[in-house]
């Protein structure tokens, strides 16, 4: 079982208090780390590799500062040359390895994919790059895909409600805050703003969702992203509130899209 406590100040030290069913058993206490312990951990365990190596960094909730106890550390590796052994070597990392090659082919097919990543990354080895590979230009174009894959969910959530189906998947709250993401991820990326869980909750309060609404919604798509398997009931009003916000919102996207190409052209 593992349980978070917060320590706390006794005399000279600090204590963890725990139940008392836990008296006399071993008791094993792991300290989260912080971004400078991060970052020598990994470049101490990646020398072997450095000859292969081109950058080094840290993106996602810790990049953001947004990280909780439970959350992963996601490092970018960009490479000469790929290679799988070092996603081994950091076992206990989210490691995206990827070769320099393959990471501007990316950017210029799938922006998407990697340039929020850039934004938002902290420069473990090599900044020179990273802010090479952040002035990237973007084709806009590429979010069509997109737009069509969330075209996609929206009809899906509309054909739940449909059926009237009392018995409504968590899942579904899930892919609605996912494209909802998503699309916020878009509005960053043409407006040059940064990616934060906080920038999605004040855009969710912007269009009407309450803090209790919005703490549930985020409760649920945490659970079914760490497939937990949710034993929540999912009514059909808060299906609504996301669907509406999100077809608003898309639609918003999709114009500021069009009028970004419209200005290269």
């Amino acid at each position: 079982m593992k349980l978070i406590k917060k320590a706390v100040e006794i005399g000279n030290g600090a204590a963890v208090y725990v139940p008392k069913e836990y008296s006399g058993k071993e008791v094993v206490i792991i300290l989260p780390e912080g971004v400078e312990e991060i970052k020598k951990r990994i470049l101490n365990n990646l020398v072997e590799f450095m000859p292969n190596i081109l950058g080094v960094y840290l993106y996602g909730s810790y990049a953001r500062g947004e990280q909780e106890t439970e959350s992963d550390v996601d490092v970018l590796i960009i490479t000469k040359e790929k290679d799988n052994k070092i996603k081994i070597i950091l076992e206990d990392i989210d490691a995206r390895v990827v070769s320099l090659d393959e990471l501007k082919k990316t950017i210029r097919n799938y922006p998407l994919f990697i340039m929020p990543i850039l934004r938002e990354a902290k420069t473990l080895l090599n900044p020179v790059l990273l802010e090479d590979l952040r002035n990237s230009s973007i084709d806009f174009r590429k979010f069509n895909w997109n737009f069509e894959d969330i075209g996609r969910i929206i009809k899906i959530a509309e054909s739940f409600i449909k059926l009237d189906d009392k018995d409504i998947s968590p899942s579904l709250i899930y892919s609605l805050i996912m494209r909802i993401r998503v699309c916020y991820i878009i509005e960053c990326l043409l407006k040059g703003k940064e990616f934060s869980n906080k920038g999605v909750e004040k855009l969710l309060l912007s269009y009407g969702a309450d803090n209790k609404e919005i703490e549930r919604f985020f409760h649920v798509y945490r659970l079914v992203r760490d497939e937990e398997s949710p034993n929540i009931k999912i009514n059909e009003g808060e299906v609504l509130v996301l669907l509406n916000i999100l077809k608003d919102y898309l639609k918003k996207l999709k114009d500021e899209t069009k009028k970004k190409i419209g200005e290269r052209n």
